[in-house]
């Protein structure tokens, strides 16, 4: 703001200040001495001491310029200071390879390692954390940096498929840790986690690391299938040796990815660093932790640049005493007692160690503690919890939804049976929400033996959300048993001939109409999920390891 500015607006503000002031004392001096000259007034007309009256009206016009005042002395000056702090450096060197999207650790190993690594986040405050991902090459996906907000927002954004090059190659990314580490000479205080499943490491030959070394084992030497969608068209399914996807687990070609313990073992042994294998317990990131604090930490300046503004504080520290003092005439000119304020002043701070505190949102909080629950697998204390934020949540479908699943593994079927019918018709149910209701009830009638039903539920989950894997894989296995069971019947009425049965024969060619129906939806539903390559033309080149996964 400009000085021409501030003055027109200083100037114009003062004098509405003084003709509003100035009309207030004058209604209020005429008031005082009509209250004099008839007595009929003294009761019907309220007026304050002039003289009060008066020092309010100064102490707010004085508040009003210190406060213009301020916006003179106000001064802009650009400040350079050099920071110390102490700080270690991790450097995080993470597979992103196609074995890393397996599912043997839930939901995928690479997922496993973000939720580990956010959780860690606010424990590395002061530390400085790179990332350098790799498969078939490398690249430095996070540089070297204290901002943890960035650091995580690089983390979320991790993903199969960021290298192009296929395979893994673990030798490169340490050699890139290498050149990071010699960009920051002097720093002594280094830790390089490495993190992977161990997959097609073999015959590398590693470089020498600086510093200090733990690795992250993430997968299951059982292994799992390794789940693939493509981003750009959305197919998705299992990755088979081939390059190809299908959309079962069980095929005989899929590739079941298996963590390589002995060898993550030989790689921690070589840099007489720690492993640790993360895939279902945290006590080994956690070591990362103990082990930051107890190390001798780097002593790096930090250069800063900054405005700093100055000057306009004492006046508007003035201003704020002059507005405390109107405030206290304030009260004092007031028709009642001033002694009541100071008394309710007094209750309050005499009764201020009594006061609780209480939930933002008892019914949020909780469906917070009955999800919790239910993860931890206590369904009885979960239902509690669900039946308790029903009292402040009403007519929400979702939280239907949480009752009907939880009933669902406390085997009350037909509870869950019919709050998942109640969020199919309800109208704030959204198609995601209703394609879990449908799977849910294809599940329940799966365990009844009602296989047709169960059939058409799959169906319409599907038709609500045609990405819902569970409800294909559910179809998959419900058609493969009823080939396998109808198999037996037909082998052994070979050879033998019945007369036919006009009902019969009715009642068989409606079930064959129905059965063709349920077929016809099921071609359409997985048609999009065909057996056709997405991965063929998807490997890097030349650069490619045999195993490109």
């Amino acid at each position: 703001m400009d000085i021409n500015t501030i003055n027109s607006f200083g100037t114009i503000v003062v004098f509405i200040t003084i003709l509003v002031f100035s009309i207030k004392s004058f209604v209020n001096f005429k008031a005082i001495q009509l209250k004099k000259e008839k007595n009929e007034f003294q009761e019907r007309i309220f007026t304050s001491n002039q003289i009060l009256l008066s020092i309010k009206y100064i102490s707010l016009f004085i508040v009003l310029i210190f406060s213009i005042l301020s916006l003179y002395k106000v001064k802009s000056i650009d400040v350079e200071t050099t920071k110390e702090f102490e700080s270690t450096d991790i450097l995080f060197v993470v597979d992103v390879s196609l074995s890393m999207n397996s599912i043997d650790v839930r939901p995928t190993r690479l997922k496993r390692f973000q939720d580990l690594t956010m959780r860690l986040i606010p424990d590395l405050k002061g530390n400085r954390v790179g990332i350098i991902v790799f498969a078939g090459q490398s690249f430095s996906f996070c540089p070297m940096t204290s901002d943890l907000s960035a650091v995580s927002d690089y983390i979320q954004s991790l993903g199969v498929e960021m290298v192009g090059s296929k395979g893994t190659n673990l030798a490169v990314a340490l050699e890139r840790v290498e050149k990071v580490r010699k960009k920051n000479k002097g720093i002594q205080s280094t830790i390089t986690v490495i993190v992977s499943d161990g997959e097609d490491h073999e015959n590398q030959t590693l470089p020498n690391l600086e510093g200090e070394v733990i690795v992250w084992g993430i997968g299951t030497e059982e292994g799992g299938p390794i789940e693939f969608r493509d981003p750009s068209t959305g197919n998705g399914g299992f990755v088979t040796y081939d390059s190809n996807l299908v959309d079962s687990p069980y095929n005989d070609n899929v590739i079941q990815s298996k963590l390589n313990l002995t060898l993550l073992e030989s790689i921690a042994e070589k840099y007489n660093g720690e492993f640790y294998n993360v895939s279902f317990y945290t006590d080994g990131a956690y070591q990362l932790i103990e082990k930051i604090k107890t190390m001798k930490k780097n002593k790096i300046q930090r250069f800063e640049k900054f405005k700093n503004e100055d000057g306009a504080h004492p006046y508007l520290l003035l201003a704020l005493l002059f507005f405390f003092i109107e405030r206290i005439i304030s009260i004092l000119i007031q028709k009642k007692s001033p002694l009541k304020y100071l008394l309710v002043c007094i209750v309050l701070f005499a009764n201020q160690g009594q006061l609780q505190a209480w939930e933002l949102d008892p019914g949020g909080n909780a469906i917070e503690r009955g999800i919790k629950a239910y993860q931890e697998k206590k369904y009885i204390e979960s239902q509690k919890e669900f039946s308790e934020a029903k009292q402040h949540i009403q007519d929400d479908p979702r939280l239907l939804f949480n009752e009907s699943a939880n009933a669902y593994q406390l085997g009350k079927f037909k509870e869950s049976k019919e709050l998942s019918e109640k969020i199919l018709s309800h109208p704030k149910s959204n198609a995601d929400l209703k394609s879990k209701a449908s799977l849910t009830l294809g599940n329940i009638y799966s365990k009844m033996g009602q296989t047709e039903n169960a059939l058409n539920s799959y169906i319409e989950s599907l038709k609500h959300n045609p990405n819902q894997l569970a409800a294909k894989k559910n179809i998959e296995h419900l058609t493969k048993r009823n080939q396998s069971n109808q198999n037996p019947s037909q082998n052994q009425g070979q050879g033998k001939t019945q007369p036919p049965n006009s009902e019969n024969s009715k009642n068989e060619k409606k079930e064959k109409q129905n059965s063709k129906q349920n077929q016809s939806d099921m071609d359409r539903i997985f048609d999009p999920f065909s057996h056709d390559s997405i991965l063929k033309n998807k490997k890097g080149g030349s650069n490619d390891n045999e195993k490109f996964w």
